[in-house]
C-alpha cells in the first residue's frame, strides 16, 4: 500500500471514530435521562399505591366500626323489646 492510501484511510477514519464516540456519549446520556424518568414514574406509582392503601385502611376501619354499631344496636333493641314485654 502506498503512503497516500494509508494517509487517506487514517484521515477518513478519524472523523468516523469521532462520530462513533459522540454517538455513544449521546446514547449514554439519553439512557440516563430515560432511567431517571423511569425511576420518577415508579416513585409516583408507589406513592399512589401508598395513598390508596391508606384510604383502604380508613374504609376498612369504618366498616369494622359500623359492624360494631349494628351489633350493639341490635342488642339494644332486643333489650328494649324484653323491657316492653315485662
Amino acid at each position: 500500500m502506498s503512503a497516500t492510501i494509508i494517509t487517506s484511510l487514517i484521515t477518513a477514519s478519524i472523523p468516523a471514530l469521532a462520530l462513533i464516540i459522540v454517538q455513544l456519549i449521546i446514547s449514554a446520556k439519553q439512557q440516563r435521562v430515560q432511567d431517571i424518568k423511569f425511576e420518577m414514574t415508579i416513585k409516583e406509582i408507589k406513592e399512589d399505591i401508598n395513598r390508596l392503601e391508606q384510604k383502604q385502611d380508613k374504609h376498612n376501619a369504618l366498616i369494622e366500626r359500623m359492624t360494631n354499631v349494628e351489633r350493639d344496636t341490635a342488642a339494644q333493641w332486643k333489650w328494649i323489646d324484653s323491657l316492653k314485654e315485662k
